[in-house]
């Protein structure tokens, strides 16, 4: 045992934000997963001096005894992983926190208040997401030439969990990689009695080696929630049930994904089967959702959204249906940043206003038009960068579409058929799993189930992802049980449903079954979830 010493250091914390779903959905190709992270982020840091302090699981702690190189080396990290083509066609996303301060050195560990912040700050942020502390950040404001590609971005001030006051935190944006992120989930802790030398005490006593991917934690709030208005966009605690944040939006909202840092919904596009007719243009609309500032833009530009899914690179994709006599249909895929259309390719058209749109398997996958007249028996394989197009025959004609990120697998709704098809791409080959409900729906993937929203009543059923299946019905509480649900999503380690005409969102826990109803004003139509919120449209009127 070494005599402890002071030195002043820059410290790094890194994680795999949603680890363990990560684990879930690509068991069979975890192990490589982690070799190839463990791979490209010790080669970053060891390009910038970082000396490896521990490493747990998909965690590590490193050194740096320059605040500039950290950052380059955070920087370097990030751009490798998101470069990187992960095994199984994983998205990895790993989140990354910067302090600068000093500490105690003893047996080649640090430990202090220092090193403790730089973990906090680690555990605020969001995949992808580098966050840097005030100290670090002023350290290099005069290095901005030696940081090429580099920007600090101010966060204002933030709390951090077992610290009495707020810090000022900064985003390092990477030239060529997302820079919009959900809006920490930073709360000002309610009174203590302790007081700080409590709070020093306990910093004081924090083992590294115990605690480093264990540090993400739960805030509360103390104001009453904001009340659910009509046409609008509304976030959820998934612990608390209750709303933190309502955005007013355009009328009509239904479908709602979250990427790049924004909420995206379309409108007026899920109805009942009587109201079968496109919309006119104005209605026919994209709105993005800034959650940070609050700030809403609709996208027009000549879409007729019917279909919407989220890219990896935190851009959308959008089918557009169009009226005939109009544009032919196609696909648009849209920059979060600057809204521009990116790549447009044309689609197999038919009459309808909805249409399956998922990404998966580096590939975008579409359905055939629903709506009105026959349904399609193919789907369409659609090379995202070249807008080469394959067409693949089904045994069903389908609707809805669920991407199985561990086994890559297409799952497609036969609404009519009250069928569910497994496709896998790769080898060609589908099965049909019968009777799923009245009329399947929206799905989604989770791991090893298959979650499948009735369109006829307030059910939803579970299948196994893998092997053959029987379907397991879920009745959900409420008042209407004929009712329907419109929507399901996972997120926050949960499966969530809504129910326009039943007034509701459940959240049903995936390893037990049980379901909590949340009673939501007007009507809830949309949801989405991420790893740690729920959002959910309502309209004012009627579907």
């Amino acid at each position: 045992m070494h005599a402890a010493t002071s030195a002043t250091a820059t410290f790094l914390f890194t994680d795999i934000a949603g680890s363990t779903q990560l684990l879930k959905t690509h068991r069979a190709d975890y192990a490589a997963i982690l070799a190839d992270h463990h791979r490209l982020l010790r080669a970053a840091f060891a390009a910038h001096g970082g000396r490896e302090v521990d490493n747990q699981g998909d965690a590590f702690f490193v050194a740096f005894t320059r605040a500039r190189e950290a950052l380059l080396a955070a920087a370097a990290s990030q751009r490798a992983l998101a470069s990187h083509r992960w095994p199984g066609g994983a998205s990895v996303r790993v989140r990354m926190g910067i302090h600068t301060g000093e500490a105690d050195v003893a047996s080649d560990r640090y430990v202090g208040l220092s090193v403790h912040r730089a973990a906090r700050i680690s555990a605020l942020g969001h995949g992808g997401q580098v966050l840097v502390s005030a100290t670090t950040a002023g350290l290099v404001e005069d290095e901005e030439e030696q940081l090429p590609g580099l920007a600090l971005r101010d966060l204002g001030e933030q709390w951090l969990k077992d610290l009495e006051r707020p810090v000022r935190l900064y985003q390092l944006d990477v030239d060529g990689l997302p820079t919009r992120f959900a809006p920490l989930k930073s709360t000002r802790p309610p009174a203590s009695g302790r007081g700080r030398r409590g709070v020093l005490a306990a910093a004081g006593a924090v083992v590294l080696a115990a605690g480093l991917a264990a540090l993400a934690f739960a805030l509360r709030s103390d104001s009453a929630p904001p009340e659910v208005l009509p046409n609008s966009l509304v976030r959820f605690d998934p612990e608390t049930l209750e709303p933190t944040d309502v955005f007013p939006i355009g009328g009509g909202a239904d479908l709602v994904v979250v990427s790049g840092g924004y909420v995206w919904t379309t409108h007026y596009l899920l109805r009942d089967a009587e109201s079968v007719e496109l919309r006119d243009a104005g209605d026919r609309t994209l709105t993005r959702v800034d959650p940070g500032t609050g700030e809403t833009v609709t996208v027009g530009g000549g879409l007729a959204p019917c279909g919407l899914t989220a890219d990896p690179s935190g851009d959308v994709w959008v089918a557009n249906c169009y009226a005939a006599g109009g544009p032919a249909a196609n696909v648009v895929r849209i920059d979060a940043e600057s809204l521009d259309f990116e790549a447009t390719w044309p689609v197999p058209a038919a009459e309808g206003y909805f249409r399956g749109l998922v990404y998966g398997g580096g590939s975008l996958w579409v359905s055939g038009v629903a709506g009105a007249g026959d349904l399609d028996f193919v789907i369409t394989q659609l090379d995202p960068q070249t807008g080469k197009r394959r067409p693949i025959e089904i045994p069903v004609p389908g609707a809805t579409l669920a991407w199985s990120e561990g086994y890559g697998d297409l799952w497609i709704s036969n609404f009519a058929a009250a069928a569910m098809t497994r496709m896998h791409p790769s080898s060609g080959a589908s099965y049909v799993v019968d009777r799923v409900g009245l009329y399947p729906a929206a799905s989604v993937v989770e791991g090893d189930v298959v979650w499948v929203g009735d369109w006829a009543r307030l059910a939803v059923m579970r299948l196994r992802a893998l092997g053959r299946s029987t379907p397991r019905t879920l009745r959900l509480p409420g008042h209407a049980q004929d009712a329907g649900v419109w929507s399901v999503a996972a997120g926050a380690g949960h499966i969530w449903a809504v129910a326009p005409r039943d007034g509701a969102l459940w959240r049903i826990d995936e390893r037990t079954n049980a379901v909590t109803r949340i009673d939501v004003p007007h009507f809830p139509t949309g949801v989405a979830g991420t790893e740690e919120e729920v959002w959910v449209t309502v309209r004012a009127d009627e579907p």
